[in-house]
This record gives structure tokens, C-alpha cells and sequence, in this order.
């Protein structure tokens, strides 16, 4: 019993969300604010009763999730006719539920965070307040207000999953590699002491170079062996792509914009891979670590495997884009250079 009673009172939220729908377009309003009211009430309980039985389940943190996205999702389709700013909370946490959905099966990442908890009560507070702003006319609510926090809590939120997930990402690789065939491929790069250099070499927000080439040659690796092509050869220029000879938010120099770091770090990783690992070069892994900024490189990539390169070195670094630190990184550079003085 103990079990079941957590689980059916997030169930609850499931089961009355045409009945919400039905006092909403019937404009019930009062009966509709009762009910989401008790139902927010049993977000509360269904929580608290499994953490003081000690009978959380996996299941149940995933039926509790889909409980708050039905209730607000219903909640919001309401308000959007008589307020229009809820579409882009409406909007926002569509968003959010279509990237929780694709972390969880990507990476079986399905834990709350803090501030996703916070976000749902703010949400379910602002939607409180949208349907008091409706019956009571006369009264000033200051609804628009509460819609703007709650927007950037839902953005706050968002970008702490991605981060998250980003973070989870990772770790599955590096404690996944050896005694696979992967490792066995790149073992001698991974161990020497030149590359394991880039471990100190910053490239994104929270992440060395180590640590992004090891994702892109990862991934490059997985899409190599599945379409039946060189993967080796992937796997070895997704580790060697990004070995250039030392940090780039290190070098102030000022140079041409074409000289910059964006147009010409690739041929820098080729020219220094072949002297640190030329057993390991050929011209095809030459070719795809020189166009692998395409089309910052002049020239276009020219194997099938040069492509997925590309692409998944691209696809993997808009990663850092989504991190909100990333709008500091001009004071950083700003304070390095004062540090190199």
C-alpha cells in the first residue's frame, strides 16, 4: 500500500487532465482553481510520502515527471486565450520536455535538479495567479511579472540539463574505453605525455581539449563502424583534430582576422601530429584534420569520413554555446591577459 499510494496521487494528475480541460473551456473557473490547487497539493505529497516510506522508485520519478508536464501543459493551453504571454512559458516547457525525453534515452539521464523542481512551482504559482487575474477583474495581480521569472527559471533550467547531460556524456565515455576495441585503436595517443598535455588546455566552458577530442573521435568512432567505413582512421583524426601547439585564450598576439586561431589551428594539429605521431599518419587522416574547420579551411573535405568529422566536431562543440558562463568570456580573456602581463 505503502508503494501504490505515491504513485496514485501522481497518477491523479494524469487522469483529470481532460476534466481540467473540459472546466477550462466551459470557463469554470473557480472549480478549475480548486482543482489545480488540490492536484498541486499532491505534487507536494506524492514526494514526501516516498521519501518518508523510503519506496522511491525509478518509475515513479518518471510518472511524476509526465504528471507535473500534463498538468501544466493543460493549465497553459487555458491561459494562452486570455493572456498571450503564457504562450512562451507554454512554449519554453515544451522545450524542456522534448530534451528531457531525448537525454533519457540518449543517456538514460532522467534525475531532477533543483532549480527544475523550483521551476515547477513557479510555474504552477504564475498559473495560480493568471486564473485569479481572470475572476478577480478588479484586483491588481502582477501576473506579466511572474510569467517574465518564470521564463527565466525555465531557460535557467534548460541550460542546467544540457550542462548536465553534456557532464553525464562524458563520463559514459571515458569510463566505457578500455578493453574495447576503440581504446585499443587510440591507446598509444591517449598515453602519451605530449597529448595528455591537453588536459590542461581550456576549449569550452567546463571542458579541456582532452576531453572534446575524446567525444568527437568517440562519436566519429560509433558512425564510422556503423556505416561500414574507415572508423580507425576516424577514431585517430577525432583524437588529433584539435592538437595544436598551446592554448589559443592564451595568445594575445593581435593578427589578421584570417590569421586567427578559427582559420588556421588545423592545419597547426596536422603539421604537429605528424611529428609527434607520424606512425599513426597517412594522407587521408592528413586530409581530414586540415578541413576539419570547413568552411573556415579553403579547402573542401574530401572523404566521406572528412564529412562526419566535420560534422560531429560542430555538433559536439555548439554544445558550449547553451552554457551561460560562455557571456563571460570576454572578462576571462580580458583577466588572463592581465595575469600573462
Amino acid at each position: 500500500m505503502k508503494k501504490a499510494i505515491p504513485n496514485l496521487l501522481t497518477l491523479s494528475r494524469l487522469l483529470v487532465t481532460p476534466l481540467i480541460i473540459y472546466l477550462g473551456v466551459n470557463n469554470q473557473f473557480v472549480a478549475l482553481i480548486f482543482l489545480a490547487a488540490f492536484l498541486a497539493l499532491t505534487d507536494f505529497l506524492d514526494g514526501k510520502l516516498a521519501r518518508l516510506w523510503n519506496v522511491s522508485s525509478e518509475f515513479g520519478a518518471k510518472l511524476d515527471t509526465i504528471g507535473d508536464k500534463c498538468l501544466a501543459f493543460s493549465l497553459l493551453s487555458i491561459l494562452i486565450f486570455h493572456n498571450h504571454y503564457f504562450f512562451y512559458v507554454l512554449v519554453l516547457e515544451g522545450i524542456i520536455a522534448i530534451f528531457n525525453i531525448y537525454a533519457f534515452y540518449k543517456c538514460h539521464i532522467g534525475s531532477s535538479l533543483l532549480i527544475g523542481k523550483l521551476k515547477t512551482w513557479v510555474i504552477f504559482i504564475t498559473i495560480l495567479l493568471g486564473f485569479l487575474n481572470i475572476l478577480l477583474v478588479h484586483v491588481k495581480i502582477p501576473v506579466n511579472l511572474f510569467v517574465i521569472l518564470t521564463a527565466l527559471l525555465q531557460i535557467a533550467s534548460l541550460i542546467q540539463y544540457i550542462n548536465a547531460y553534456i557532464v553525464n556524456r562524458s563520463q559514459k565515455k571515458n569510463l566505457n574505453f578500455k578493453n574495447t576495441e576503440y581504446y585499443k585503436i587510440v591507446q598509444p595517443i591517449l598515453e602519451n605525455k605530449e597529448f595528455l598535455k591537453r588536459k590542461e588546455f581550456p576549449h569550452h566552458y567546463n571542458e579541456s581539449v582532452f576531453d572534446h577530442v575524446l567525444r568527437v573521435s568517440y562519436d566519429c568512432y560509433k558512425i564510422g563502424k556503423k556505416r561500414k567505413l574507415d572508423y580507425k582512421s576516424l577514431a585517430i583524426a577525432g583524437l588529433l583534430h584539435d592538437f595544436y601547439e598551446k592554448p589559443w585564450q592564451s595568445d594575445f598576439e593581435k593578427r589578421p582576422f584570417l590569421q586567427k586561431h578559427g582559420f588556421t589551428h588545423a592545419e597547426n594539429a596536422r603539421l604537429n601530429a605528424l611529428k609527434f605521431f607520424p606512425e599513426f599518419m597517412n594522407e587521408k587522416i592528413e586530409s581530414m584534420i586540415k578541413t576539419h574547420m570547413f568552411p573556415l579551411n579553403k579547402s573542401i573535405p574530401k572523404y566521406k569520413e572528412s564529412w562526419i568529422l566535420t560534422i560531429v566536431d560542430k555538433a559536439d562543440s555548439i554544445d558550449f554555446l547553451f552554457h551561460p558562463l560562455m557571456l563571460t568570456k570576454v572578462v576571462r580573456k580580458k583577466e588572463l591577459k592581465k595575469k600573462n602581463k
